[in-house]
């Protein structure tokens, strides 16, 4: 069996533009965990693997993977180890299923909004929310979300986004403008139509979505980001909340 380290691989999980995952066993310990190993050995890959584990070693909420482990591999490369997230990414539940109930996108929706408003107050902007990056655990009603490869740190006036997914990237990471928290839930606007049947990329919704929540959503895929809403100015968590009871008549769904 290959091993990377400690870890024994099981089989590989994914492959992005640098690094690939893995779901693997501590050797001693036997426990599972996701292994992320940079593909070139190159000092840019292995810097970008640096920043996304030492973001990681400082974070602790339900609705991320939580930091184990960060070390060199024998060939240069490096790896970080995370706690295994069990569960199927939004973008395989959708090849699934075609789209999801309203009232189960908004629960999912309330996970993410929830992470997000955790990882700004902590001074971190995601810049990569898509449905590839949110794992659905429908079972215990949580949603985690993943890769923190293109994440900003404390962004300034001069950051540079490191990069974005077109097809869910708000219009200022797309014209070179630092990424802002907004920027965030402008995808996760782009995420809530995908998951909810629609088409992200011409912004329309299925026929069936209730109109609340369509507002909603709408709301959060402004091309100015100005006019989208903010953590100061709007409880979203809570907003949906409100949606839920106002359309199915309950906050919580079972």
């Amino acid at each position: 069996m290959t091993t990377i380290g400690n870890y024994e691989i099981i089989k590989q999980i994914g492959e992005g533009g640098f690094a690939r995952t893995y779901e693997a066993r501590h050797k001693l310990l036997e426990e599972r965990v996701c292994l992320k190993q940079n593909i070139n050995i190159t000092s840019a890959d292995a810097e970008l693997l640096r920043r996304e584990a030492k973001l990681l070693w400082t974070l602790n909420h339900y609705s991320l993977p939580s930091m184990k482990d960060y070390f060199a591999v024998g060939d240069g490369s490096y790896a970080i180890a995370m706690s295994f997230v069990e569960g199927k990414t939004l973008d395989k539940v959708i090849d699934k299923h075609k789209a999801i109930h309203p009232e189960d996108t908004c629960w999912i929706m309330q996970r993410l909004f929830g992470v997000l408003h955790y990882l700004h107050s902590n001074g971190i902007v995601h810049s990569d929310v898509k449905p590839q990056n949110l794992i659905v655990q429908p079972k215990i009603h949580n949603a985690v979300l993943i890769d923190f490869g293109l994440s900003a740190n404390r962004p300034n006036g001069s950051t540079k986004a490191i990069g974005y997914t077109e097809a869910f990237a708000a219009p200022e990471l797309k014209a070179g403008s630092p990424p802002i928290p907004e920027s965030d839930l402008y995808g996760a606007g782009l995420v809530m139509i995908y998951a909810l049947g629609g088409d992200p990329i011409g912004k329309i919704f299925p026929q069936h979505v209730p109109k609340q929540i369509t507002d909603f959503c709408e709301s959060l895929i402004q091309n100015d980001p100005t006019l989208r809403p903010n953590w100061e100015k709007t409880d979203l968590v809570g907003r949906l909340s409100d949606i839920r009871l106002s359309v199915f008549g309950r906050r919580h769904s079972i």
